[in-house]
C-alpha cells in the first residue's frame, strides 16, 4: 500500500477536526482528549481512507503532542477553522506535529 505524502495530510485531519477542547506540562481534560481523538479518527477515515488503520494511534499521538505544545486556552482558541485561526508559527507547529506522528505510526 502506498501511503500519502506526509505534507499532503499534515493539515488534512487537523483542519477537519473541531479543536473544541493543552496546558504545557498539564494534561488536557479527558473529555477534550476523547472528543479530539474521536473526531480526528473519523476525519482521517473519511479524508485519507488508506490511513484508517492508523487512526487511533495517529490521533492519540497528535493530541499528546499538542498537550505538550499548547495550553488549553491556546488549543481552544484555534477553534474549528485551523486554516484561518492560527499564526504562521502555530501552523508550522501543527504541521510538524502531524508529520512527526505520521512518521511514528508508519515505522
Amino acid at each position: 500500500m502506498s501511503l500519502p505524502k506526509k505534507s499532503s495530510i499534515a493539515f488534512a485531519v487537523l483542519s477537519a477536526v473541531s479543536l473544541a477542547g493543552g496546558a504545557i506540562a498539564a494534561p488536557y481534560p479527558p473529555e477534550v482528549v476523547s472528543r479530539f481523538t474521536s473526531e480526528c479518527t473519523t476525519a482521517l477515515q473519511q479524508q485519507v481512507p488508506q490511513m484508517a488503520q492508523y487512526g487511533n494511534a495517529y490521533c492519540s499521538c497528535v493530541i499528546n503532542e499538542l498537550q505538550s505544545s499548547l495550553t488549553l486556552a491556546q488549543f481552544q482558541a484555534i477553534g474549528e477553522d485551523v486554516q484561518t485561526n492560527v499564526t504562521p508559527e502555530v501552523r508550522q507547529m501543527l504541521t510538524k506535529t502531524a508529520q512527526t506522528c505520521l512518521q511514528r505510526i508508519t515505522r
